[in-house]
């Protein structure tokens, strides 16, 4: 993929960077500690803490990470999760029904990819952009390796560029590899178990309106910028 400008990418990082420093630092005691899934010890009474909304539709709220880093949460209300940090509330990213469908897809991939970067030396082969999935929407998950972080982030066509021309705005939220582990091992699990709207979604992709190519080329969620937009 082709970037506008290596300033702009430098600036996403920068506050990237300054967004995840806060969530990365761990006391001496819990580095001393084993690591534990905050989701593993919340799940057995997850299914008792279900709640209703005025709908009767159920709900629920995990806590990513353990200690002090404990920021990020992942809150399910209706037909929507939604990323958030408690610390700031401009960090944030909602899945809908179809960005979700489209996120399970990669999981695979991502999960390979920072299980990869754990077992390499940091030394190593040092590259800002490892991993990028598209969402749908205009959003994108990316696998930081500098950061040592997940990237959920909404891009945009800076003013004069052209379609493919796309750069990561400050809309978006990271969650680093611990907490990824806990999204990845345990809450998406019982989010399937729970919820079925999200177990059975599907992406806009499967759907009759995607049949042909020119149709696809019109999917407004598949090409947010275009249809002239290599993914």
């Amino acid at each position: 993929m082709e970037r506008t400008d290596d300033n702009d990418e430098i600036s996403i990082l920068a506050s990237v960077a300054m967004e995840a420093e806060g969530a990365t630092e761990l006391s001496k005691e819990e580095e001393r500690q084993p690591f534990q899934l905050t989701a593993v010890m919340k799940r057995p009474s997850f299914e008792n803490d279900l709640s209703k909304q005025e709908d009767n539709s159920p709900s629920g709220s995990f806590v990513l990470g353990s200690g002090r880093c404990q920021d990020r949460h992942l809150d399910i209300v209706n037909n929507e999760i939604i990323l958030a940090s408690n610390r700031s509330l401009f960090r944030i990213i909602t899945f809908m029904l179809n960005r979700w469908a489209h996120f399970m897809t990669a999981l695979s991939d991502i999960d390979t990819v920072v299980k990869r970067l754990n077992a390499t030396d940091e030394n190593e082969g040092r590259r800002p952009l490892v991993c990028r999935r598209h969402l749908g929407d205009g959003y994108y998950v990316r696998v930081l390796f500098i950061l040592r972080c997940v990237d959920f982030r909404k891009y945009f066509v800076p003013y004069g560029y052209k379609s493919f021309q796309i750069s990561p705005s400050s809309n978006g939220i990271t969650i680093r590899f611990d907490e990824w582990k806990d999204l990845w091992e345990v809450i998406i699990l019982t989010i399937n178990e729970h919820f079925p709207q999200f177990a059975n979604a599907n992406q806009c992709t499967n759907g009759v309106d995607h049949s042909t190519q020119l149709n696809w080329f019109r999917c407004t969620s598949c090409f947010p910028f275009r249809y002239d937009e290599h993914y």
